[in-house]
This record gives C-alpha cells, structure tokens and sequence, in this order.
C-alpha cells in the first residue's frame, strides 16, 4: 500500500481556474451540502472561460506554505450539470489555490462580510459565503479573485 502523503486531501467539493487581467489565474475551491449548486455556479463558471480543474472532489497540495488545488484522476473532466448528464471538459494543471467559496442559502450571505480565513494544511486561505444559484454568483467569485489579489478595493 502507498504511503499516504500528509501534504495532501483530497475535499468533496469543485475547483475551477480563474484568469483576469487583473489577477495571476488561480484556483477557486466551491464547496457547500448535496444540491447547494457546487457544480451550477462552476458549470456557470466555465461557460464565462473559466477551466475545470475538479468537480465533486479536489485534491489539495501543500507546496511551499502555498496550497495548489487539482483534479482526482477517477473523475478527471467530468462534471455533472444536473438536468443534462455528466459532461466532459477539459482539465487545468494544479494551480496555486486563492480562494474558498462555501454555498450557503441566500439569507445567510452577509451584505457587508468580514473576510475571514480557512486553515487547510497549514496555510490561510479567504473564505467567503454565497448563494451558488444566485444569477450573479459568477460575477462575485470573479469580482471576490480580484479583491484577493487587491485588497485595496474593499472600503473599510
């Protein structure tokens, strides 16, 4: 049996890459319960250029105090976009991980959140809470990448 590797999990949930000429391209992890709209708000995602790295399970890599996020080979590709069927697409490489987004239900989105952090394995990583079915989640993981690279755009 192969040793088990501590600088690595493998997390239910799906991880997109994001690119902008605003930021470096970087991993978004989108996790939330069964049917919180994990693989909607990525398949959205996609259809507006982002590129899959994993849907329903994601590898998790620490790398230099940095956290990478990959694809888990038995599903690499695929993604489930409920009401059509399992799809394939392509599959970014690993990227440095940037942000987590948990789902949660619209009345537990704060208007106004403080940006907190997420410990996985080691390292902080921002986290913030959306409502995947929103019409305009897409545009806030977009918007929430930039304000990682910039934090200068949040008025305090």
């Amino acid at each position: 049996m192969k040793p088990q590797n501590p600088n690595r999990v493998i997390r239910h949930g799906t991880a997109v890459l994001l690119s902008s000429a605003e930021h470096p391209p970087a991993a978004v992890f989108i996790r939330g319960a069964s049917g919180s709209g994990k693989s909607d708000l990525a398949f959205r995602l996609l259809a507006q250029g982002a590129v899959l790295i994993s849907d329903d399970q994601v590898e998790l890599e620490k790398r230099q105090e940095r956290i990478f996020a990959g694809t888990v080979d038995t599903i690499r590709g695929l993604v489930e976009v409920r009401g059509v069927g399992l799809l394939r697409y392509p599959v970014a490489d690993p990227a440095p991980l940037k942000l987590v987004i948990d789902l949660v239900a619209r009345e537990d989105v704060p208007r106004l959140p403080e940006w907190k952090d997420m410990d996985i394995l080691g390292v902080h990583v921002p986290v913030l809470k959306l409502h995947g079915f929103d019409a305009s989640a897409p545009c806030k993981v977009r918007a929430a990448m930039t304000v990682v690279h910039h934090p200068e755009m949040i008025i305090k």
